[in-house]
């Protein structure tokens, strides 16, 4: 199962992809930063993070991350911004990609995967594709922190390129042909 940082990469990465515009007016390193600093980015990454929330009551891995709960986060998100449907799409699509990262990462604590098709089902759902590594929470280990650093930078290494192609992409997009002289 992803960390944080990687949830986060995840959902800002939605983010940019549901930015209506082209942010920042121009091209180039400045715009792509502009673009990673929108709103939407921002709720993204905040969405994609906060499926884990169910930390705080013991039930992880289970009815925050499911789809279901990915269509109800949109649907708050819609009610409390009337009419904003791109904020609804962006945190519901960021919040799915939490289920997704985490059905394609390493579990080492039972029940193994998510619950992701919840409420229609509670069964437990685990791609076995071992693709991020599992965030280990038992700081009483030996290479505790050398295992949480390997497995971060292993989806910032994943995730940080995807993330900055498509901010490169957002800035160049819809983008006035440039006038030669």
């Amino acid at each position: 199962m992803p960390s944080p940082v990687g949830h986060a990469l995840g959902g800002a990465i939605v983010g940019l992809v549901c930015e209506a515009r082209r942010a920042g007016g121009g091209r180039g390193l400045r715009a792509a930063r502009a673009a990673l600093a929108s709103p939407l980015v921002v709720a993204g990454a905040v969405a994609g993070v906060l499926p884990d929330i169910d930390f705080l009551w013991g039930r992880h891995n289970m009815e925050t991350h499911s789809l279901g709960a990915a269509v109800l986060a949109a649907v708050v998100a819609w009610s409390w911004q009337r009419g904003q449907t791109r904020l609804a799409l962006t945190v519901g699509l960021a919040w799915a990609s939490h289920v997704l990262f985490d059905w394609l990462g390493s579990d080492d604590t039972a029940p193994l995967g998510v619950m992701a098709l919840w409420p229609v089902t509670s069964t437990f759902y685990f791609a076995h594709a071992y693709v991020f590594e599992a965030i280990s929470r038992r700081y009483w280990l030996d290479g505790f922190v050398t295992h949480n650093l390997w497995a971060v930078t292993t989806e910032a290494l994943v995730l940080g390129p995807v993330l900055a192609v498509t901010a490169w992409w957002r800035s160049h997009a819809a983008a006035p042909p440039v006038a030669r002289s």
